[in-house]
């Protein structure tokens, strides 16, 4: 290859989640998460919850008439049901006292009178579907397969090959300087990549030519000579030309755990300016390197952004989900000697479904992991959609695994209390934990969110294409690290608003693993 891509992100986010998610031991918190735990899901009993309501409310009497008449004429919510607080402060630590967690949060509740366990799967991918997308973004682009848009041509490949040869011409064998193995051997083997160019060069055509095409339901992936590739369907990958000058990659697929996934990315800026190949957009958060973006570094308001989400997904013709969140966002330059250069300040805005009032809290996982390296389980990620925005329009979206709503299993679910499932946090924040404090000096998490939302749980071993929206209680805020290695101390915060570092069900309080999904 010409040049080894070097891309550590997400490392240090990729270790925090595998050393974070210590396996849930064996307790009684320990239940069916998935479908099959259906039984367990009863309904509601009515005059117990009244009962409760009347108790609670002889503890906190009022002989105001007009809290009274208020008290008369309100519906009993979910929070009034759970007792749940408008706020919930707290703090556990270990017996070592090297892990602390602090809780001081906000408690999200939504304004609704029950919450039911609903049947969901994989929503059909149409050509609807696929002509929605991309005419909401390319229909007056200039659409083409990105086989015959990057194909490179004998005189590029040649360029590349002249270069490498002047380079072993002058003795600069690492002209990267990807340095040497413990054997001193360089990484970098310029004789290999110099064979491989020579192989590409005698493939490669005289100029390109360019294929217009589209996405097509049901459509799998090929070779440059039309074989077939996988078994992955709506397979399509592509590049749009833009009358502004601009240019975005588009990509479709049906593979691995997304039953579905549309992705779009600005490569060329408005007016023609290329960015690096490594540039890639990321959430913002207080522990990154520089400064915090603001609507001056942008160029662009949170509303505005709002809005020409807004639009475009009505254009999208996705109208079962709705607006949940927002963040400021970086677009990085991870090319240059691992660096992480930012190129553009943004928004990120996410969407999620609501369900009869109840929305499914967003997070960061994607609820499709294996449980090990070796599974061969076929697994299902959540649904998704989120976009990135610059003063220059949209520069990124992800959409994937839409949903298609079933039938109502419990209408009116049986919730624990909002005590009982602090309980359940408390002791579990600490045992799920303990691992880490093998190696550790000291874990601190500051929780200042607590939320009440859906979560879809399966059962991969048995349906990985059934699943079950229960509603569950998360967990957000901020850890940080100390720790010591090889003599060296080393600290770490991860802070990302939608990392969930405990996930309850509030059914019956079992631990649910957000990255595996159940």
């Amino acid at each position: 290859m010409k040049k080894m891509i070097k891309t550590l992100v997400g490392f240090t986010l990729c270790m925090g989640m595998l050393t974070g998610c210590a396996k849930t031991p064996e307790t009684s918190l320990v239940k069916q998460k998935g479908s099959n735990a259906l039984a367990a899901y009863k309904e509601a009993d009515d005059t117990k919850s009244t009962d409760m309501i009347e108790k609670d409310s002889t503890q906190n009497t009022d002989d105001s008439e007009e809290n009274t008449k208020k008290g008369a004429s309100t519906a009993v919510t979910i929070r009034d049901l759970l007792n749940a607080p408008q706020t919930y402060k707290s703090q556990v630590t270990d017996d070592s006292a090297k892990l602390v967690v602090n809780t001081d949060a906000t408690v999200e509740v939504p304004e609704v009178e029950k919450i039911s366990a609903i049947s969901v799967t994989p929503a059909e991918v149409t050509q609807e579907l696929l002509d929605h997308i991309t005419d909401a973004f390319f229909q007056d682009a200039k659409l083409y397969t990105s086989d015959s848009y990057y194909i490179q041509t004998k005189n590029e490949i040649k360029q590349t090959l002249d270069e490498l040869k002047e380079d072993v011409a002058e003795g600069n064998l690492d002209p990267y300087g990807y340095g040497t193995d413990e054997n001193g051997n360089y990484t970098y083997d310029i004789y290999s990549d110099i064979e491989y160019w020579e192989e590409e060069y005698d493939k490669a055509p005289e100029t390109k030519t360019l294929v217009e095409a589209r996405p097509t339901a049901g459509s799998q992936k090929t070779d440059s000579d039309g074989n077939v590739i996988g078994d992955g369907n709506n397979e399509f990958s592509g590049v749009a030309q833009m009358t502004d000058g601009s240019e975005y990659y588009y990509q479709t697929t049906s593979s691995g755990s997304d039953t579905f996934a549309a992705k779009i990315r600005r490569t060329v800026n408005v007016g023609g300016g290329k960015l690096p190949a490594d540039a890639a957009w990321f959430e913002w958060a207080s522990s990154e390197d520089g400064e915090q973006p603001t609507e001056d570094s942008i160029g662009i308001s949170l509303d505005e952004a709002k809005q020409m989400v807004q639009e475009k997904v009505e254009e999208l013709g996705i109208t079962d989900l709705q607006f949940a969140d927002w963040n400021y966002a970086v677009c990085k330059n991870l090319e240059n000697d691992d660096s992480m250069n930012v190129l553009e300040n943004g928004y990120l805005i996410s969407y999620t479904r609501t369900v009869n009032g109840v929305p499914i809290t967003v997070t960061i996982d994607d609820g499709g992991a294996l449980e090990d390296m070796d599974s061969t389980m076929e697994t299902w990620s959540y649904e998704r959609l989120y976009f990135y925005v610059d003063k220059d329009g949209i520069a990124s979206m992800y959409y994937s695994n839409p949903y298609m709503i079933g039938e109502t299993k419990t209408d009116k679910l049986s919730l624990l209390p909002f005590s009982e499932i602090m309980k359940t946090y408390e002791k579990m924040m600490i045992v799920t934990n303990a691992d880490n404090m093998e190696y550790e000096k000291s874990r601190v998490y500051d929780i200042d969110r607590i939320v009440l939302g859906y979560a879809r749980i399966y059962e991969p071993s048995n349906d990985a294409h059934t699943g079950l929206l229960v509603p569950v209680w998360d967990f957000f805020g901020t850890r940080k690290t100390e720790s010591e290695y090889d003599g060296q101390n080393y600290s770490d915060t991860t802070d990302n608003p939608t990392w969930s570092f405990l996930t309850i069900n509030a059914v019956d309080g079992s631990i649910i693993d957000r990255s595996l999904g159940y």
